[in-house]
Order: structure tokens, then C-alpha cells, then sequence
């Protein structure tokens, strides 16, 4: 899944998109229209220990403090293996092991700058009485 506002960085050409969906129950259980999906390349690591994988993304518009969530389905793809209190994940690479590592200072300090930039946009819906 690739969120809306992410994928707008990217300025992919609307030609390579699909846009025949069907609406997606969001993590909130509330019912999400999708925009669109479309294939793309998503490297792991940094060379020469980087491995390379297509998958295809669901573009959904949505607020949330995350650009794109990769699924197991890929995960299990590249035998990757989490970490998740060391902020690591390992997979196997042509040239050894290659491993992401998170900064476990910076992780909570950006996730909530995150939310509270969210909390601070207007409503978008005004209540009149």
C-alpha cells in the first residue's frame, strides 16, 4: 500500500496506473475508496549487499504518518527476517547479508511530529447550528 500523498512525490505518469478497484475496509474499519494501483520496483539495503523486488501497490487516500506499508507477501519474498525491538531486518543477498536499521533515538521523535503535524490540519468538515 502506497498512500496517496507519497505517491504524488514520485510524478509517475497517470498512463501506468489501473484504476478499475473496489473500495478497501481501512485499518479503522472504516470503508476506503482507492485511487488506483500500479507496479513498482523496491530495492532493499545498499550495494553490493541490496536485493530488488516488484510488487504491486494499492494507492489509497488516507491520512496517516506512514508513506508506504509493505506487505508480508514481499516480506517472505525476500526471506527477510524483523527485528522489530532493534529496529532491524535481515535478507539474504547474492554478497552476504544485507541488513536496514532504524534509529531507535529518532523513530519515536519523527512518528510523533508526524501525528501532531497531522492533528493540526483544519477539519474538513465544518458543523453549523
Amino acid at each position: 500500500m502506497i498512500f496517496a500523498y507519497a505517491f504524488d512525490e514520485l510524478g509517475i505518469d497517470d498512463c501506468h496506473v489501473n484504476r478499475q478497484l473496489t473500495p478497501l475496509l481501512c485499518f479503522s474499519r472504516d470503508l476506503v475508496q482507492l485511487v488506483s494501483s500500479i507496479s513498482l520496483p523496491i530495492a532493499f539495503g545498499v550495494a553490493p549487499r541490496k536485493t530488488m523486488v516488484y510488487d504491486q501497490f494499492l494507492i489509497v487516500d488516507c491520512p496517516t504518518a506512514y508513506n508506504i506499508i509493505i506487505g508480508r507477501t514481499t516480506l517472505t519474498g525476500i526471506k527477510a527476517h524483523m527485528f522489530p525491538h532493534m529496529l532491524l531486518m535481515k535478507f539474504p543477498t547474492c554478497h552476504g547479508i544485507g541488513a536496514i536499521r532504524g534509529d531507535q533515538l529518532s523513530a519515536p521523535t519523527c512518528y510523533a511530529t508526524t501525528l501532531k503535524s497531522a492533528a493540526l490540519k483544519p477539519p474538513r468538515e465544518t458543523l453549523s447550528v
